[in-house]
This record gives structure tokens, sequence and C-alpha cells, in this order.
């Protein structure tokens, strides 16, 4: 009974380390990964318990055990912090420091005070002292804040994806507290089970897998607009067989006119910006299609401008959904400005390629002022420069 810990722990590691492949550049793919590693940790102190026949050495385990479980489900609560994407909550964004040190904590009160008790047939028992309660009462305290927290971030949200993924995170972050109220469950009818944890974390680990690589959880959702209609615009059809257009203006104006058009032709959309998301969606009138906000400040929906790499990685995860997209970037030179124009220059040509096999259309407003000659050239001779 004692090996199912270790391999549950080793099937929650592979698919850490599955969804961490998949999109290493998401820091939403490391904090699973992490969390994971937490989970293969306790799970192997758990099996230990199984098996030491040191009193000491099991007191320690225990303790250890206790310990990591918090800090794990303290990492769930981080990561539950990301999602889903159309209301990305940012509780906890520029604050890991103070979350880190609370968990730390709170995982020392809980653990250090415990004790263990043999058990027969079923090793060293951590869950017949008060400390046991307490620290009962700290995952409990966790896993409450976690929901509340999805649901605060999903209530009102249209998408059906989107309720679809909190109803899954709530079932992941809840599954180890079923499972543990089924195992006393069993114990009052006097069916004696080792009492191992493990087996509910890995129904959290596959849940949690499952909405990653399934329902495309901390990634933009591809969805249709119903209500856009087409703004009359010269040379349209032309425009419709471009994948790469770029128009030179001081404000993204004519781009958002191509945009709309092509959004019109039953297309789905995504925007990258440095306007407050209401404000675009507002002038627009765009109620489906998801925004990127380019800002410093952390919140919903926001990537950070110098963050190219994640901002590379959102837009082609975005684009790899299925449907032909529309991408426009209407600031362009805030981007530059933010970054070393060599790497800029790089994630567009990368996004080039990414666009040319979906099939898709990316759109760039630039006011030609703000770069220098050199860079323009290149974008005019990569891109379709258009006026319109």
């Amino acid at each position: 009974m004692g090996l199912i810990s270790p391999i549950a722990g080793g099937i929650g590691i592979a698919l850490g380390l599955y969804v961490y492949n998949q999109s290493p550049d998401l820091p939403t793919s490391k904090v699973f990964l992490i969390t994971m590693s937490l989970f293969l940790i306790g799970a192997l102190l758990d099996c230990s318990l199984f098996y030491v026949n040191d009193y000491n050495a099991a007191l320690w385990l225990g303790r250890g055990m206790l310990f990591t479980v918090v800090l794990l489900f303290a990492s769930i609560l981080y990561l539950a912090s990301y999602l889903p994407y159309e209301r990305f909550s940012g509780w906890f964004r520029d604050k890991e420091l103070m979350l880190t040190i609370i968990a730390v904590l709170s995982a020392v009160i809980a653990a250090m005070p415990a004790d263990v008790t043999p058990r027969t047939g079923g090793g060293w028992d951590t869950s017949n002292s008060l400390a046991f309660i307490i620290w009962t009462g700290m995952i409990l305290t966790y896993i409450f804040i976690t929901i509340i927290m999805i649901h605060r971030t999903c209530k009102g949200v249209k998408w059906d994806r989107t309720r679809k993924q909190s109803r899954l995170l709530t079932l992941s972050v809840a599954s180890p507290a079923f499972y543990a109220f089924f195992l006393q469950g069993l114990e009052s009818l006097n069916i004696m089970i080792p009492f191992t944890l493990s087996p509910g974390f890995l129904v959290l680990a596959s849940v949690l897998a499952y909405g990653i690589l399934r329902y495309r959880l901390f990634l933009p959702s591809q969805v249709k607009e119903t209500n856009v209609k087409a703004i009359k615009t010269a040379d349209l059809e032309r425009l419709k067989e471009r994948n790469l257009i770029l128009i030179k203006e001081k404000r993204p104006e004519r781009s958002y006119r191509v945009f709309l058009s092509l959004l019109a032709e039953k297309r789905v959309g995504l925007i990258i910006t440095r306007s407050h998301p209401d404000i675009v969606r507002d002038e627009y009138r765009l109620e489906k299609t998801p925004v990127i906000w380019l800002a410093r400040q952390p919140g919903p929906n926001r990537i950070e401008p110098s963050n190219i790499s994640i901002l590379k990685h959102a837009v082609n995860e975005y684009l790899r959904q299925g449907e032909k997209a529309v991408v426009i970037i209407d600031s362009l030179e805030y981007i530059l400005e933010n970054n070393d124009p060599d790497k800029v220059m790089r994630m567009l040509f990368d996004l080039r390629d990414e666009i040319i096999m979906t099939d898709s259309t990316l759109i760039i407003s630039l006011d030609p002022d703000t770069i220098e000659n050199q860079k323009m050239a290149f974008l005019e001779r990569e891109f379709n420069v258009v006026s319109i």
C-alpha cells in the first residue's frame, strides 16, 4: 500500500514536466512544475513513513511531509491566481516574497508541533494529534481562499470555456479534501486502510493537467465576435490575402478599420495594445475578442512591455489553437521603447513565421517617426506596407 504514494508522485512530476515542456516560457507552467515537485517530495516522505523503524526518524519525516503539503497548497493558491486568462486577478503579482514568507511560516507552525504514533500495518500515523487538527485547518483555509479567488475572478464571465476552467480548478483544489473526508468516513465504519493523501493529490494533478492541455488554461481563448460589421475599406479584398500588414500612422485608426473588417469575416482576433482594454472594447464595440494590455502594473490581462518572450509565446499559443486568426499590435513603438530593438525585430520575425504557418494575419500599426530608418527598411521588406 505504501507504494501508492511514490507512484502517484511520479505521475505528478511527469505531468509537471510535460506541461512545462509544452510551454516553458509561461510563468504558470513553471509554477505548475514547482507544484508537482512539491507533490513528489510530499509523496516520497509519505511513503517513507510506511517503512522507517526509528521513532525520531519517523517524527521528522512526518513533520517534513506536513510542512511540504502546506507549501504545496500555497503553490496551488498562487497558481490559481493566474486563472482564468480573461479575468486574470493578479492578486500575488509582485507579492511573491510575501506569499512565500507566509507559506513557510504557516508550514512551520503547522508541522513542528506534530507527533507520530504507530499504527498496525500502516506505518507511522501523523493524524492523531492536536497539531494535525491545526494543520488540517490551515490546509482547509488555503483551499477556501483558492476557491473564493476562483469564484471572484470568474464571476460574471460570459465565456463557456472560462466557466469550464473554473469548475476544473475548483474540483482539482478540493479533491484532496474530498479524499481525506472519504478516508475518515471509511475509518468511522471500522474499515481501516493506511492514511495516505497521495491518491487525492494525484486527482488534483491530473485535473489541472487536463485543464491545461484540453482547455488551454493560462492562455487567451479563441472566440468569434457576433455583432461586428465590416467597415468599408479600400482594397479590403486584396488585404484578405495578405498575412503580414504594416500600416504607418500616428494613431492606429486605419489599422483597426482593417482589423474590424477581417473580424467581420467571422475570424477570431487578438489585440495587443498599450491602451486600457475597456477603452478599446468600448471604442470598437468588441465583447469577446481577448485584449493583451501592455502595462507595467500587475492586473488583469496584462503583460509587461519589456517581457517580449512571454508576449511572443502568448501570441504563438493563441495562433496554434486551430482557428484562422487576425492579430493586431497597435503599439509597436511602445514595445521598441522598452526593449532592445534587435530583440523586437527577432520577435516579429518569429511571429511572422507562425502567422504564415497558421494562415493568419498580423497587423502592425507604427508611427514611422519613432523608428530608425534601418529597422523600418527591415519591416518594409518583410511586411506588406499598406496605404488606405
